[in-house]
């Protein structure tokens, strides 16, 4: 376990090829692994706020692409105390075929430090701005962005061409683009060179991966069948809006490793 900590604490993310016999004995490793990898976990304990099975279990299997996201959002603007979720662990179930999706994992340092950005003010100026015209259904809620390449649109500064659901109530967050070539081509837009800063892995049945929310994105290539992959979100639950400001302005120090 002690190397599995210390590579998700420098990385960022930890593969463990472990066979797991089940989500449970999956999960709480991941539990483990997390509270040893977060300092800060030990003075305010880390919960699991969210728990899925993705497709559901008697649903049809996905499409073969996930847009590039943080699980719960990255909280730009917030109004109201919600969870913000801060790691992710995957687990790979035996559904009886053979497990062929990529699971994409993008550094956002990597990403966002291949061009130059404004100052902290005025990023986090334009993004909540973005939030008023293209971001949540109700302001009185706050602007959480959980789209990795809205948060890309906002920090740029230029006139949105992204669909949201601001501008259309029954559009579908995560649907932004319909193929991976679309997702790239976008950030490429945008002097974004994805595939430079991303790391693909391929889990087997049993197989484990762990990474931190706030320091990575991540997506999907190629299908996965209904019951196949187990998540748990861990995070932190009913932070108050200042502490929600704190999350976003460390998160947003990606932005500033860009090349002088």
């Amino acid at each position: 376990m002690q190397d599995d900590v210390a590579v998700l604490r420098s990385s960022g993310l930890a593969v463990i090829d472990g066979a797991f016999a089940s989500r449970r004995h999956a999960f709480d490793f991941a539990v483990h692994v997390i509270d040893r990898c977060c300092e800060e976990a030990r003075r305010v304990p880390l919960e699991v706020i969210g728990d899925f099975v993705i497709p559901p279990l008697n649903g049809p299997i996905s499409r073969d692409f996930q847009t590039l996201h943080l699980d719960f959002g990255l909280p730009i603007d917030p109004r109201v105390d919600q969870d913000v979720g801060v790691y992710t662990a995957l687990y790979v179930a035996d559904v009886g075929q053979q497990a062929v999706a990529q699971t994409r994992l993008v550094s956002l340092a990597g990403l966002l430090g291949q061009r130059a950005w404004p100052a902290h003010e005025q990023l986090v100026a334009r993004l909540i701005a973005y939030g008023r015209t293209h971001g949540a259904w109700d302001d009185a809620d706050g602007y959480s962005e959980g789209s990795l390449a809205r948060i890309v649109e906002a920090a740029a500064g230029l006139v949105p061409t992204l669909p949201s659901v601001k501008l259309d109530p029954g559009f579908l967050c995560g649907l932004e683009f319909h193929t991976l070539s679309a997702e790239l081509a976008f950030f490429q837009l945008h002097g974004l060179d994805v595939e430079g800063a991303a790391t693909s892995v391929q889990l087997a049945p049993g197989g484990l991966l762990i990474f931190d929310n706030l320091a990575v994105a991540h997506g999907r290539r190629g299908v996965r069948q209904p019951g196949e992959l187990h998540q748990q979100v861990i995070g932190r639950r009913g932070l108050s809006p200042t502490a929600q400001v704190a999350i976003r302005d460390q998160v947003m120090r990606a932005f500033s490793h860009a090349p002088g």
